[in-house]
């Protein structure tokens, strides 16, 4: 689980929520950061294969699948499930939101932590 913490602090547009913007822009960050990665070790040898024998760490792991031409995306990696979730806490304070009820940042996570603890 990664989350988008502190996404209440976001200047967005009107056309997306706070939680779904802060979600897309720390997952694009992070696949443009493991393309990277992975691109960097798929041509030629990393520094850690400079050292002596036994001492290459093994940095694979980023393979996708997919039709995305190599790309690293999360919906293509094979390596696992992984989610993402917006969340943000006010401290002595209590948020609203449009109809005038109260908001809980941490509602999604406790869901999900509800989820895999049953």
């Amino acid at each position: 689980m990664v989350l988008a913490h502190k996404f209440d602090l976001l200047k967005t547009s009107s056309s997306s929520t706070p939680s779904t913007q802060a979600i897309t822009r720390v997952k694009t960050i992070l696949e443009r950061e493991l393309e990277k990665r992975r691109a960097s070790q798929s041509g030629g040898i990393g520094i850690e294969g400079l050292g002596a024998e036994g001492e290459r760490s093994d940095m694979g792991g980023l393979e996708c699948s997919g039709s995305g031409g190599g790309v690293f995306k999360f919906e293509e990696w094979e390596g696992g499930e992984v989610g993402f979730l917006g969340t943000f806490v006010k401290v002595g304070t209590e948020v609203d939101d449009e109809k005038g009820g109260h908001v809980d940042g941490l509602a999604a996570f406790r869901e999900w932590v509800d989820g895999i603890s049953s």
